[in-house]
C-alpha cells in the first residue's frame, strides 16, 4: 500500500494520543497502562477507565488481532480506485478495538480472520496504521 492509496483526512494529534502517534512513525503500536491499577487501554485517553487515574505508561502492543466487522466505503475522488476497506479489529491483547483502513480485497474478507499491522508514511511527520490479512 502507498501513501496515494490512501484516501484520508489528517487527524489531530493530541497530547493524549501524541505518544501514539509517534509510536506509528517508529513502527510500534502503543497503549496505555494505568500506573494506579495497571490497567492496559485502547485507543488512548486521558483518564484509566477504571480508575480514573491520569497517571500512566506506554506500553507496546503486538499489533495483531482479529477482524471484528468491515465495510467498503464508496467516496470518489478520495478513494483513486473507487472504494476501500474500513474495518473493526479486536486487537490481540484483548484491550480494546481499532478502527482502520484494511488493505485487502472485500471478497477476501472473513469475520474473525486473524490480522497484522502495517504502516503508511502519509508525511514525513504523519504515518498511518492500515491492517492486512496474517500470513500465520
Amino acid at each position: 500500500m502507498t501513501e496515494s492509496d490512501i484516501p484520508f483526512l489528517y487527524p489531530q494529534i493530541t497530547t493524549t494520543a501524541k505518544n501514539f502517534w509517534n509510536g506509528l512513525k517508529k513502527r510500534k503500536l502503543f497503549s496505555q497502562k494505568c500506573k494506579k491499577c495497571e490497567e492496559v487501554f485502547f485507543p488512548p485517553r486521558g483518564r484509566c477507565p477504571v480508575c480514573s487515574s491520569k497517571d500512566f505508561n506506554w506500553v507496546e502492543l503486538s499489533g495483531k488481532g482479529e477482524l471484528y466487522s468491515w465495510t467498503e466505503i464508496y467516496m470518489p475522488p478520495l478513494a483513486s480506485n473507487g472504494s476501500y476497506i474500513l474495518g473493526i479489529i479486536n486487537l490481540h491483547e484483548q484491550i480494546g478495538r481499532i478502527i482502520t483502513r484494511i488493505d485487502a480485497k472485500p471478497d477476501k474478507l472473513k469475520i474473525g480472520m486473524k490480522m497484522v499491522i502495517d504502516y503508511v508514511d502519509v508525511t514525513d511527520d504523519l504515518t498511518l496504521c492500515v491492517f492486512k490479512k496474517s500470513s500465520q
